[in-house]
């Protein structure tokens, strides 16, 4: 993918690429459930959980259901699925919990390095994720990315009114910044919202897959990685 004499516009995903979105989540079951950790994977739980919200997220866009009961049935559905009771009160207090920790946040190792490099050599550095605007921008505020990505080339699903994996969200931005989906490379970790929804919008993919989660479909990203070293030691540039 050496694109050397051309600028490109690379693009990231928040939740789970830049930062570790497990952390606060196993630390606000813990704090409520106090669960039998010998029984319990916080990964895959947290993968579940995320997968139900992907899922209910375009009703909560729809306005077919509210923000606050949409974060607390993902919770419900996901634990039921991993075989955990878990009532109404209890997913409520997690979900608090879960939100009061996300803004004492710290990047994953070697990020700042990598979105430094390529501003540095002028490429086009910016984020799209799916979320409500403030929330997801108290995140960038916490990780201090604000302070190296202009809010221009921030672009939150709540706010732009498109949401991942929708191939329009990453046709609006290529339009809003003036950049082309031949140019344009998207960082993510999940596979329907970041892989899918960006190939389908003509765009390159590079994978984060830290925890070795298997594709959920053929399509092909251009790379993969694990960790930052690895990314860095991509020919991207």
């Amino acid at each position: 993918m050496n694109t050397s004499n051309n600028k490109l516009a690379v693009f990231w995903d928040l939740d789970d690429t830049l930062y570790d979105h497990l952390v606060p989540f196993r630390e606000a079951v813990r704090e409520v459930l106090q669960p039998d950790e010998s029984m319990l994977n916080y990964a895959d739980l947290f993968y579940k959980v995320r997968y139900h919200s992907d899922l209910l997220w375009p009703q909560y866009l729809r306005g077919e259901l509210a923000l606050e009961e949409t974060r607390v049935l993902r919770l419900e559905l996901a634990f039921a699925e991993y075989g955990l009771k878990l009532n109404r009160e209890q997913a409520a207090k997690v979900q608090a919990s879960y939100i009061g920790r996300q803004y004492s946040i710290e990047m994953i190792e070697g990020v700042a390095e990598q979105l430094k490099r390529f501003i540095s050599l002028g490429h086009k550095v910016g984020i799209i994720t799916n979320g409500p605007q403030e929330h997801q921008m108290n995140k960038l505020r916490g990780l201090g990315i604000d302070k190296l990505i202009p809010e221009e080339m921030i672009f939150i699903s709540d706010a732009v009114g498109l949401a991942k994996p929708d191939p329009a969200i990453f046709a609006h931005v290529n339009k809003v910044t003036g950049t082309t989906a031949e140019q344009s490379i998207y960082v993510g970790d999940t596979w329907d919202n970041d892989v899918v929804g960006a190939l389908a919008a003509g765009w390159r993919v590079i994978w984060y897959n830290p925890r070795g989660r298997q594709p959920g479909t053929d399509h092909q990203p251009s790379y993969i990685f694990t960790n930052y070293r690895e990314f860095s030691e991509l020919p991207i540039i």
